[in-house]
């Protein structure tokens, strides 16, 4: 159906992207340009493009952690309007960090024919690293976009991409050498 290659693009959502979200990571703006590009090349190259969503119930375990973001059918957990979420496009949702948690991303890819993953997304550091290593331990090439993620800090940034790279051996690119 399609190549060996999809774009996952790991929760960009309204929560963590704009300003009023209920989690918003500063200056995020920065990146929605470029991933916004590599969505639109990933389609214009047939690849699948796959939105994960942060998905939360209310009382989810998880806000324990975090203040209450992205709950399960708001605004907050809408992918972002920069990025052109389509009804052709494929979506994830996930109660934890790594988007192959309890989810059937694993299914997905496999269906697909998939075996190289490009990745992007927030937080760099956390949804992104622990869905990048996952992928990594189940046998995928994992390729990350270094100027399409972005974290709380410049320290989180710095080492979610060390540790992508260092420890799961990901490729790291920037958007610009995105296949075209």
């Amino acid at each position: 159906m399609f190549g060996m290659e999809a774009l996952v693009v790991v929760d960009m959502q309204k929560d963590f992207c704009y300003r009023n979200g209920a989690l918003y990571i500063t200056g995020v703006e920065r990146i929605f340009d470029a991933t916004a590009e590599v969505v639109r090349r990933a389609r214009e190259k047939g690849l699948p493009v796959i939105f994960t969503q942060d998905w939360h119930r209310k009382d989810d375990v998880e806000f324990r952690i975090w203040p209450q973001h992205c709950v399960m059918n708001t605004k907050g957990a809408e992918v972002i309007d920069e990025l052109d979420p389509s009804e052709n496009d494929y979506y994830i949702k996930k109660r934890r960090y790594s988007a192959f948690f309890g989810t059937d991303l694993d299914l997905l890819l496999r269906e697909l024919g998939i075996k190289k993953l490009f990745i992007c997304g927030v937080a760099t550091n956390i949804c992104v690293l622990h869905t990048a290593g996952d992928a990594v331990l189940r046998g995928y090439d994992v390729t990350v976009i270094k100027d399409c993620t972005a974290a709380l800090s410049d320290y989180e940034y710095e080492y979610g991409l060390r540790h992508m790279e260092n420890i799961f051996r990901a490729k790291i690119i920037t958007s610009n050498e995105f296949p075209r």
